[in-house]
């Protein structure tokens, strides 16, 4: 038997409402064939502490959380990591474009510090274009189940949810609204029977507190993240920002804009101060550009800029770590028409909603059906442990790196 690899895991601490940021955490750190030292970017000390070390790791491996929402934790490390010994794999979250950290920020970044593996979240044809410019290897990771964190702690029928969730809406700068309509849908339809329906865009919980949330529901609803208007140099994004901020300018005030440096203080703070400041800085005087993206009007930024717009010639959606988190937890799905990475299969492992909402009254037939929801969430969660938790996912990366 070999000995563990030494592995340099890096993450960014910033939050505790991601759940799938502690999922892959967890993971590497349980696993028995890496020899895991993980190092939080956002400690203070941090890059000096390990500008001596960086060459005893014969693995360095950067989490989503390092270059999802912000490079400013990443940046600082560049050096460091230019001059390591050891293959350095990448994920990347949030891959779509964003007005937060522009995709082309990232595939800079990714070529600059000359990353091995660059692990994507999407199926492997568009991660493999998205970053064809980096000189890495794309390896296809995407999210998975972690059967610890998210399990079944009661019987579906004894939950007293019919269906629910807890997300964020899409911001318009997606040009995709398939889960605002899919909120929609459910928020208004009249369904017969009724159902009891508990959904909240602006609750944010703890990875604890999404399980316990998933153990009331028989059943979520969810579309693929990400977007179909997928660019590698974020015209499209900068073009609406330009857009978004003349707008401000002639409103007057001050906005803090998404790289201004108080975002860094911004992320640090605690989660009841953020959510406090919140409708101060989506209205007043000094606003956040991130809530103003939020109250964007979908059909106008559509219209302007994305109507006559072509997708990218790549499918760009991917299963999200939410859809498995509902596997575990024994939770059926009802899953927009899409390709959930080619690893759910619909009428299998969830009931496929059209796109058009056309068949919602012979799918919610099946869902009220208590032996045939049960047998979907089943199936879903014996794929996944088969075959789709985050230890197969770390045991591919050491095969990988092996």
């Amino acid at each position: 038997m070999s000995d563990p690899v030494p592995t340099l895991l890096l993450y960014a601490d910033y939050t505790n409402r991601l759940s799938y940021y502690d999922d892959w955490l967890d993971a590497f750190r349980e696993f028995p064939d890496f020899a895991t030292t993980a190092v939080n970017i956002c400690q203070r000390g941090a890059r000096h502490s390990l500008a001596k070390r960086i060459k005893e790791f014969d693995l360095i491996v950067l989490l989503h959380s390092t270059n999802a929402d912000t490079l400013i934790y990443v940046d600082p490390f560049k050096s460091l990591l230019q001059d390591r010994r050891g293959k350095l794999v990448s994920f990347v979250g949030n891959e779509f474009n964003s007005p937060g950290t522009p995709i082309s920020a990232r595939i800079a970044l990714l070529a600059d510090i000359n990353a091995d593996f660059i692990a994507t979240q999407l199926p492997l044809e568009a991660g493999a274009w998205l970053y064809e410019e980096c000189g890495a290897q794309v390896v296809a990771l995407p999210h998975a189940l972690n059967p610890t964190a998210f399990r079944a702690t009661a019987n579906s029928e004894q939950r007293p949810v019919d269906l629910g969730t807890r997300s964020a809406r899409y911001i318009a700068y997606l040009g995709d609204n398939d889960r605002v309509r899919l909120f929609d849908l459910f928020e208004s339809h009249e369904f017969d029977p009724d159902l009891v329906v508990d959904i909240s865009t602006s609750e944010r919980l703890t990875r604890d507190g999404w399980c316990a949330f998933l153990n009331r529901c028989k059943g979520t609803f969810a579309n693929e993240a990400g977007s179909f208007y997928l660019e590698r140099d974020d015209r499209t994004i900068n073009e609406i920002r330009s857009y978004v901020m003349a707008g401000q300018k002639r409103r007057g005030g001050f906005v803090i804009t998404n790289d201004s440096p108080l975002r860094r203080i911004g992320h640090m703070l605690p989660w009841r101060i953020k959510s406090a400041l919140r409708p101060i800085l989506s209205r007043g005087v000094v606003r956040h550009e991130m809530l103003m993206n939020e109250a964007l009007d979908f059909e106008e930024i559509y219209d302007r800029f994305f109507r006559d717009q072509p997708r990218a010639s790549v499918y760009a959606k991917a299963i999200s770590s939410r859809h498995f988190d509902a596997i575990g937890t024994h939770t059926c799905q009802i899953l927009l028409e899409g390709r959930y990475n080619d690893i759910l299969r619909p009428g299998e492992h969830y009931l496929s909603l059209a796109a058009n909402f056309g068949n919602l009254s012979a799918v919610m037939e099946e869902f009220q059906d208590p032996k045939r929801r049960n047998a979907i969430a089943r199936a879903a969660h014996e794929l996944a442990m088969e075959a789709h938790t985050h230890r197969h996912r770390v045991a591919a990366i050491h095969a990988l790196v092996s």
